[in-house]
């Protein structure tokens, strides 16, 4: 598989992509560099290392909005903009300040006397970034600091300059994360705060980490969003009837080898196993005549989501000898991918952060373990906890297809009785929002 090098006009980073997605990221407007290797490395190195900085503060100065005066004080701060939509929905209204701490985001900046002090005093400690959130921060003077961006370096690097404060930290889990990936997460500050998780196979993972710390206060809790969404489902829908026998979970990847990506060797395994997966499942719902729901990964709604789109098909009908299939995307905001769920009998994926949530929506799941020793040095492929029925290690089309005809022939308690280990998955029946709600408003 040959790739192609971009310069990435947003972010100002190196995106390296395979070459059947060179089309679309050129009308994403990202630049194509020449595949002469030194001219092209001289490019990265002056673009990277020279110009970054100076083309990030001329595109700031050109969008944000100076702020002459202190923020207010706040109870809460929502760190990490991306945050949004969720963690605003467990603290009561207009009690919150949001930092934002990435820059392609940033909107406005508090330009004050206090500000520009902090930042001179301490400008052989940390980054600008960091000071001026650190800055904001004391002016707020909140009690509480909570992110759904549980792997953010920003939020780590504030709690490690913070942890003797009087402020508490939450960081809840936002993805699927696997024992190597946890483990890294934490030894970023030897993070001791409060971590919220999906169920006991995190847990597991953070004590048997040499960066854990007794004090650290873990809880399985299932999924934030999982949970918003059935709130928000179940009160705009008395019934939820099953319209699918088999929903698909796409795992198309983009770039190669970005941060906490997999690298090019382990590209080419992926691609092949999600290829062989939607096969798969192709044939064997042509064979039992059975109604399939291929859900997509972009959002409907988000910016650039024609391309977006278009981008997974590619990496779909890469080196694949299907190439007629549906790939259905809704509008997240609302919660449609998750209604979509609800209305599926069996969900089918690989290592998808959304497998895990099906199973908190009482969802018969099958997971495809097909990662190789290759894919499984990775952060974030491999080592998907439970067995059992649910977990599927032979990559067989017969194996496949025998495993998805026992599951769809039971029901969900039967088919609980065949799994082993559920805690590790999800902590099912927990009262996720009530406990949140009421932990944002304890002292």
């Amino acid at each position: 598989m040959k790739i192609a090098y971009f310069l990435n006009p947003h972010r100002k980073v190196l995106s390296i992509i395979p070459s059947f997605l060179i089309d679309v990221y050129i009308k994403k407007n990202y630049y194509l560099l020449p595949n002469n290797k030194v001219l092209r490395n001289s490019i990265i190195f002056l673009y990277i290392k020279i110009l970054r900085k100076f083309l990030i503060i001329i595109e700031l100065l050109k969008k944000i909005k100076f702020i002459s005066i202190n923020p207010k004080e706040f109870e809460y701060i929502i760190f990490d903009d991306q945050s949004l939509g969720v963690i605003d929905k467990i603290l009561p209204p207009k009690s919150f300040f949001v930092i934002t701490s990435r820059l392609e985001n940033l909107k406005e900046i508090y330009l004050t006397k206090e500000v520009i002090k902090y930042i001179f005093q301490n400008i052989f400690r940390n980054s600008i970034k960091i000071n001026y959130i650190m800055c904001l921060i004391k002016l707020i003077k909140p009690k509480k600091i909570i992110t759904l961006v549980d792997n953010s370096v920003d939020f780590h690097n504030i709690y490690k300059l913070l942890h003797n404060s009087d402020i508490s930290f939450y960081a809840i889990q936002n993805a699927f994360r696997n024992d190597i990936y946890l483990k890294n997460i934490f030894s970023l500050s030897n993070y001791s705060g409060n971590y919220f998780c999906f169920g006991d196979y995190e847990i597991n993972s953070i004590k048997n980490s040499t960066s854990y710390k007794s004090n650290l206060r873990l809880k399985a809790i299932g999924s934030i969003r999982i949970e918003l969404a059935k709130e928000h489902i179940l009160k705009n829908n008395k019934k939820i009837d099953e319209i699918y026998d088999i929903c698909l979970i796409s795992e198309a990847v983009s770039e190669i080898g970005t941060s906490g990506g997999i690298n090019y060797s382990q590209y080419e395994d992926w691609q092949k196993i999600q290829a062989r997966l939607l096969r798969y499942t192709l044939m064997f719902c042509e064979k039992y005549n059975k109604k399939l729901l291929f859900l997509g990964r972009n959002n409907l709604k988000s910016k650039n989501s024609e391309l977006n789109i278009k981008e997974e098909y590619l990496f779909y009908k890469f080196n694949n000898q299907v190439k007629d299939f549906n790939l259905q995307f809704f509008d997240k905001s609302n919660y449609e991918n998750i209604k979509h769920l609800l209305q599926s009998k069996v969900i089918v994926g690989h290592v998808s952060t959304l497998l895990q949530e099906s199973f908190g929506l009482k969802k018969k799941i099958l997971v495809c373990d097909w990662a190789n020793k290759n894919l499984r040095k990775d952060f974030n492929s491999g080592d998907f906890p439970g067995d059992g029925i649910l977990k599927l290690k032979s990559d067989s089309f017969t194996d496949f297809e025998k495993r998805l005809l026992e599951i769809l022939n039971l029901d969900f308690n039967q088919y609980l009785s065949k799994t082993i280990n559920q805690k590790l998955i999800y902590n099912l029946n927990f009262k996720t929002l009530d406990f949140l709600r009421n932990e944002m408003k304890g002292s």
